[in-house]
């Protein structure tokens, strides 16, 4: 019967110019790594990390050149 609707018109077409939305754990993906890099942004320019390194496990007074051998 062409003038009856079918069981799958609802009325509301689909918008073919929009891409499919983001999934929910891409953008929950997305918030805690942004996060993370702003807290590691922040601890780096303001310091509170502390100091890491290689001279952060030697005794203080000896330097990368003392290491060496005397070259």
């Amino acid at each position: 019967m062409a003038g009856s609707p079918s069981s799958h018109d609802s009325g509301v077409t689909p918008d073919r110019g929009s891409p499919p939305r983001m999934p929910r754990w891409v953008k929950a993906a997305v918030l805690i790594v942004g996060i993370l890099l702003l807290l590691f942004a922040v601890m780096r320019i303001t310091g509170l990390g502390g100091e890491h390194g290689p001279g952060r496990h030697m005794p203080a007074g000896i330097g990368l050149t003392d290491q060496r051998g005397g070259v």
